[in-house]
Parts: structure tokens; C-alpha cells; sequence
């Protein structure tokens, strides 16, 4: 019947949703790229051996790919990094109290 909702239907919008929000944007980066350069830069900068890297976003704004990354180091310091461009270094902020998660 058209316009019947079933639960098939439902699933597959679900799941046609979830794919679309967890594909990368076409022409972005991705950690394979910025992340060993963040990575390095954690270590000499912070002497901080990156563990993981959560709340990633990758935007192109005006030509440029943006990355915004919350970084976790081995010693359970948290950081906020932003790189504003493909070329450029990142700009670290230290999270002062490692357990807010909006930092």
C-alpha cells in the first residue's frame, strides 16, 4: 500500500540515515591525514602521547577543510585542538578539568 508505513520501511530509513551521517563530506580529510600531524605536535608541544581523538568534525569552509578534534593523551589530559586550514598548525587549548566534556 503506498504510504503505509511498515516496519521494513522504517528500518531502512534508519539505517539509509546512519550511513549518510557517518560519510565523510566529498573532498574532506580524514585522520589517516591530520591525525599523525596532530599526533606529532601533541608530543613536542605538550610532551603528550595521544591515546584517542573524540568529537571529531571535518568541514570545508570557504575552500578550506577545518578540523575541530578533542584530544585524550595517555596520561588522561584532555585537549581541544582546531586547525583552520590544510596548511596550517593546530591551536591547542588544554581542557582544565579533563571530566567536562564541553571544554
Amino acid at each position: 500500500m503506498p504510504g503505509k508505513t511498515t516496519p521494513s520501511r522504517v528500518f531502512v530509513s534508519v539505517a539509509l540515515a546512519a550511513v549518510l551521517a557517518s560519510s565523510p563530506v566529498l573532498g574532506q580529510t580524514s585522520e589517516q591525514e591530520w591525525g599523525p600531524i596532530l599526533r606529532d605536535q601533541m608530543l613536542v608541544s605538550y610532551d603528550c602521547e595521544v591515546a584517542f581523538f573524540s568529537q571529531v568534525a571535518e568541514r570545508s569552509v570557504n575552500g578550506e577543510v577545518i578540523v575541530i578534534a578533542k584530544v585524550h593523551c595517555i596520561d588522561k589530559r584532555t585537549f581541544d585542538a582546531y586547525r583552520p586550514g590544510s596548511f596550517e598548525a593546530f591551536e591547542v587549548h588544554p581542557c582544565e578539568n579533563p571530566e567536562n566534556r564541553i571544554c
